[in-house]
């Protein structure tokens, strides 16, 4: 059986775009971000890297998606879904009913103890 989850995305590369700083669910715009780093801070984004230099976009990119053989989709959706769960009242009463559902399908997918995880920036917010 197939795991129906939800499409969550965010918006925050492009501050040309009419929905920057928006997090939609299933194309809808649910949430606007108001602070860009605490909002990163779920990926293990930190403020001594931005003192570094390092945009935020960048990091998530090189940490999670390039030349990554390990597919960090399912705990990114987790660190959202927790991220909104505590800053968007909107997201809660629309989706606050599947909340547990998405978060326990996610578990599932997420591969457990991965060799990656030690290493995973995510950690600190992860619960595995």
């Amino acid at each position: 059986m197939e795991v129906a989850l939800p499409d969550i995305t965010y918006n925050l590369s492009n501050p040309r775009h009419e929905r920057y700083r928006s997090i939609e669910v299933n194309g809808e715009v649910i949430h606007w971000i108001e602070d860009i780093d605490k909002f990163y801070q779920i990926f293990g984004y930190s403020a001594d890297m931005r003192k570094a230099g390092v945009l935020p976009e960048e990091f998530v990119w090189n940490e999670y998606t390039k030349k990554n053989p390990f597919d960090f989709t399912a705990c990114k959706l987790i660190q959202i879904i927790e991220y909104l769960r505590i800053h968007s009242q909107a997201f809660l009463q629309k989706y606050g009913k599947e909340c547990e559902t998405w978060l326990a399908d996610l578990v599932k997918v997420r591969a457990a103890r991965h060799e990656v995880c030690a290493a995973c920036k995510m950690k600190p917010v992860c619960s595995n």
